[in-house]
């Protein structure tokens, strides 16, 4: 990867104070105590790697997380706008308009890179000299809030909550976004090699979105508690989703539901991933969306389990990976309602029967991450985003 494309994914003034505007401030702190230990690129990033085998740490995949935070508006958005510059143009939506920033997490898994950014309302724009200068990349990206509204390749297209866009990043792209959280996977265009993009537009249709909002979420939660040798198999899976939802020819046993990856049980895990926040997430709620019988749910999870037992371990694998991201500053309170624990106090017995250890240690203990050897600068960040 050129150079200059690094620089897209090394964002990092600051927006939300716990996920909210402070005005008084205008700064993204993510929980900046909770850092303290991350070892520092000289640039004011933080790098190293993430990874767990259930609570057992190993060596992660690469990542690195960057801000401006502690920086005035005015700094925070030049170097924003700097930082950009290869890959956009960075501007506020109107002349009175806030100056924008925002703050990146980025990985790398096998040859792709996944990253999350939170940006706070701005105008991008991508011109030819960006074009012929940029990546031969398309993005696969998940709006998980907020809005994108504007004009990419001359379409016109807009992008709210839920929706998954595919983009070339040799496109001219003109568009605002409004406080946006978005998590985007950049798939080098020679793995996608064969399937008809330049023919279809930037949106999929309704069961094709569906399936891929899912996948891309549920790789970005296991990023930060993956392990290396895990992220090429990662990456080549996501790959060949990609072939067999976008190639015709290939894509009926994805859109067929019971088909979905080669098996039902792979359908009843996506159901109860996308709605583990339900109080109502029950063996009926299942077996309905599923379109099979209770009987013939309780026999496919019978080595499991049951299906009760499923659903209890997918919350708290779920709490586990949020509890590991350097950008979740939700609390213990607000994960167990979000994931339909009774309480935090359910939630902490029930995560310290299953992994051995009180959340709250567990969230201290991936926030200490030992500097990975020869990823101490920038430069070396580059490198393996180049490579990716």
């Amino acid at each position: 990867m050129h150079d200059s494309v690094v620089r897209f994914f090394v964002v990092f003034a600051a927006y939300f104070r716990n996920g909210d505007c402070d005005p008084s401030i205008g700064l993204f702190r993510l929980g900046q105590h909770a850092y303290r230990h991350l070892p520092h690129t000289p640039d004011g990033g933080r790098l190293g790697r993430l990874g767990a085998d259930d609570m057992t740490a190993g060596e992660g995949v690469p990542y690195s997380y960057l801000t401006t935070s502690g920086l005035s508006l005015d700094e925070a958005f030049e170097r924003w706008r700097t930082l950009l510059a290869p890959m956009y143009a960075v501007s506020p939506t109107t002349p009175s308009a806030p100056l924008p920033f925002g703050a990146n997490i980025t990985y790398q898994i096998g040859d792709l890179v996944t990253q999350r950014s939170l940006l706070s309302t701005q105008r991008l724009q991508r011109d030819r000299k960006r074009v012929e200068a940029g990546p031969d990349h398309y993005m696969v990206q998940l709006y998980r809030s907020g809005r994108f509204q504007g004009t990419v390749a001359g379409k016109g297209v807009s992008a709210s909550a839920g929706t998954v866009t595919l983009i070339g990043r040799r496109n001219l792209l003109d568009g605002m976004l409004d406080r946006a959280d978005v998590v985007g996977i950049a798939v080098p265009c020679a793995r996608l090699h064969g399937l008809p993009l330049k023919e279809r537009g930037l949106l999929f249709d309704a069961a094709r979105n569906r399936l891929l909002a899912a996948r891309i979420s549920d790789i970005y939660r296991r990023l930060p508690t993956i392990r290396a040798d895990e992220a090429p198999a990662l990456a080549d899976e996501f790959v060949a989703f990609l072939h067999r939802l976008l190639d015709g020819s290939r894509a009926i046993d994805v859109l067929d539901g019971r088909e979905l990856d080669g098996g039902l049980m792979a359908l009843a895990r996506m159901i109860v991933q996308a709605n583990l926040s339900r109080p109502d997430l029950s063996p009926e709620f299942i077996a309905g969306q599923m379109q099979v019988s209770r009987a013939t749910l309780y026999r496919l999870f019978e080595p499991e389990g049951g299906v009760m037992h499923f659903v209890r371990g997918e919350r708290l694998r779920a709490v586990r990976d949020a509890l590991a991201d350097p950008m979740e500053t939700r609390t213990l309170n607000r994960l167990s309602e979000v994931f339909a624990f009774s309480s935090s106090s359910q939630l902490s017995r029930s995560f310290r029967d299953r992994y051995g250890v009180p959340p709250q240690a567990w969230r201290a203990e991936r926030r200490v991450v030992q500097r990975v050897s020869g990823q101490g600068s920038p430069q070396n960040v580059w490198k393996w985003l180049r490579e990716a």
